[in-house]
């Protein structure tokens, strides 16, 4: 029989495996053993027998079923062992090319994070230097809280100098200057400590910032690396229903991922380059305003001492002078005590020769005549009172210059005494306490 002569039915794998399984269980049930007649005559038996043409079709039926079944068999497993194939190597390269975004993710994590870590290594150090700064700062207020103590007690203490002592000396007008000096460096110093308490705040902020942003690229880090040991045959892969649609909603994309991340860097970059200018400023604020200190107060002291000197200049021949003028008036109160003797004796001769005179004039009668001892008595008197009256007079000019001198000496006396007293102040009081002037070291906050 022609198997392509008559068109069959197509079978499925259902159909073949149910009869199969069938056929397979109908062989495996045990039945009971009978005895038959085998010769005897049953009706039934010979009733039930199939034609040889129904045996010949029911094993061609069953032969077309078991090819069909082969067949389809076969044709189900090639296409089982494609699609494996296909699939798993689909699946694999996604799996390889998702293995290697991660890893080239990784990278590009691990290289922002050494990044990061630079600058955030510079930030801390930028606020170490910028709080050494803060306290350069603070001592150089210090020591120029010192100087201003020295500058107020010189200008203090010359305020008290006496009469014309009391003058705007080139001392003077140097204190003047080192105040005025004092007061700009010290409003200086405030704005600059101002500006390093917002840089360290602005340091501080950015550190948070960068060490957030390290240890989040950290633990990204850590996630990838842990997902690159991930394969199918790891344990701890597990099912995650939600994990795509979290995915969508919460992921930024790699462009605004990098361009936060530059953004930060580049802000941080930007800070700490504006901390290091500042540092600078700072350095160079306090170097310039010890200079100009120092060199102020040298002016300061280079004055004092000149006019010290001149003083002590003047002071001496002040001194020299009242010497000469004392001398003077010893001479003058000798000179004074010899005239009134001398007037005393006059007066005491004049007295005697109008003795003489008043005692001749009381002469009786004619015995009174202007003899040579009337007249010589006159004419004595009359040198005498002559003599008397420039006695009298050099007596006055003697008196007048000997109040001149004690007027002299009074004031060279008060004279003396104010340049002691100033001599005092400026030496004794001012350079004394200016000897305990900061130094340049002090003064730059060292």
């Amino acid at each position: 029989m022609d198997k392509t002569s008559t068109p069959k039915r197509q079978l499925s794998m259902c159909d073949m495996i149910s009869d199969d399984l069938s056929q397979i269980n109908n062989q495996a049930i045990e039945k009971p053993c009978v005895t038959h007649n085998i010769c005897a005559d049953n009706p039934e038996t010979e009733n039930k027998f199939s034609s040889f043409l129904e045996w010949q079709k029911h094993n061609e039926d069953l032969l077309q079923r078991s090819v069909q079944g082969h067949h389809h068999s076969n044709v189900v497993e090639y296409n089982v062992q494609r699609a494996i194939n296909t699939l798993s190597a689909s699946v694999d390269k996604c799996m390889l090319d998702s293995t290697n975004k991660i890893a080239g993710m990784a990278r590009n994590i691990d290289r922002w994070k050494t990044y990061m870590l630079q600058i955030l290594e510079n930030i801390r150090n930028e606020i170490d230097l910028l709080m050494l700064s803060k306290k350069k700062i603070q001592k150089a207020q210090i020591a120029l809280n010192i100087i201003c103590s020295i500058s107020t007690e010189c200008l203090e203490r010359r305020s008290f100098r006496l009469d014309m002592d009391h003058t705007l000396d080139p001392g003077q007008v140097e204190l003047l200057k080192e105040r005025e000096l004092i007061t700009e460096i010290g409003n200086l110093f405030c704005r600059t400590l101002c500006q390093i308490e917002v840089q360290i705040n602005r340091n501080k902020d950015t550190k948070v910032q960068l060490e957030k942003n390290w240890s989040d690229k950290h633990q990204s880090f850590q996630i990838d690396t842990i997902n690159l040991g991930l394969n199918i045959q790891a344990p701890t892969i597990m099912s995650h229903t939600d994990v795509i649609k979290d995915s969508e909603n919460t992921c930024l994309s790699i462009p605004e991922w990098e361009t936060m991340t530059k953004s930060l860097y580049e802000e941080a970059i930007q800070v700490s380059n504006e901390s290091k200018q500042l540092r600078s400023i700072v350095d160079d604020v306090l170097k310039k305003s010890a200079n100009r200190l120092r060199g102020q107060a040298d002016t300061v002291d280079i004055a004092l001492a000149r006019f010290i000197s001149d003083t002590q200049q003047i002071g001496q021949a002040i001194e020299n002078d009242l010497q000469q003028v004392v001398q003077r008036l010893g001479d003058s109160e000798k000179s004074i005590a010899d005239l009134l003797r001398v007037i005393s004796n006059l007066e005491k001769a004049k007295k005697t020769a109008e003795t003489r005179l008043d005692n001749r004039l009381k002469r009786p009668g004619n015995e009174n005549v202007k003899d040579n001892a009337q007249l010589s008595l006159l004419s004595e008197v009359k040198n005498i009172t002559e003599s008397l009256n420039t006695l009298n007079y050099q007596l006055h000019c003697a008196r007048t210059g000997h109040l001149g001198l004690v007027e002299a000496r009074s004031k060279l006396e008060d004279d003396s005494r104010i340049k002691r007293k100033t001599l005092w102040i400026d030496s004794l009081r001012c350079q004394n306490i200016r000897a305990h002037y900061p130094s340049v070291n002090i003064l730059i906050g060292q």
